[in-house]
């Protein structure tokens, strides 16, 4: 993926009306969506967000429920459900059930690998949200250019 991702740089961000969709038009707007299913849990929990080509939410998907300290958001798994609901970008989050939204090591490579599986199937990675509590982080943004 060449410069930033979409969300990070929102003012290049051009998506249409909503039509009853949330719309997301920011990395806040992620929060917005997944932050009520990812707070409050014991195991760290995987979601996506299907974007249609306006980037209106199609539908979100738990994707993988893991351990206190570990969810495996496989490739295989994120862009099975994207292509199956016609998304044209999805956007990832996971919880940090200590409520520190640093992302590990293991956050970064595997945002790198769904980036890059993306790439290859034409669904956009947008995003790859850590929600904790109350802090949150987007990878988008902290990474710029690094997907």
């Amino acid at each position: 993926m060449h410069g930033c991702p979409l969300l990070a740089g929102e003012p290049g961000f051009r998506p249409g009306p909503p039509d009853g969709h949330p719309q997301v038009n920011a990395p806040g707007d992620v929060l917005d969506v997944v932050g009520p299913l990812l707070r409050g849990h014991d195991r760290e929990r995987g979601v996506l967000l299907a974007l249609d080509t306006r980037h209106r939410v199609i539908a979100t998907r738990l994707v993988s429920i893991g351990t206190a300290s570990h969810t495996f958001l496989a490739p295989r798994e994120v862009y099975r459900d994207a292509l199956l609901l016609g998304a044209s970008a999805v956007v990832v989050a996971h919880n940090h059930p200590s409520g520190d939204a640093t992302p590990s090591t293991d956050d970064e490579r595997i945002t790198r690998r769904l980036a890059e599986a993306g790439a290859t199937l034409g669904v956009d990675l947008l995003d790859h949200v850590i929600v904790g509590d109350p802090a949150w982080t987007s990878l988008a943004r902290q990474r710029c250019g690094g997907l």
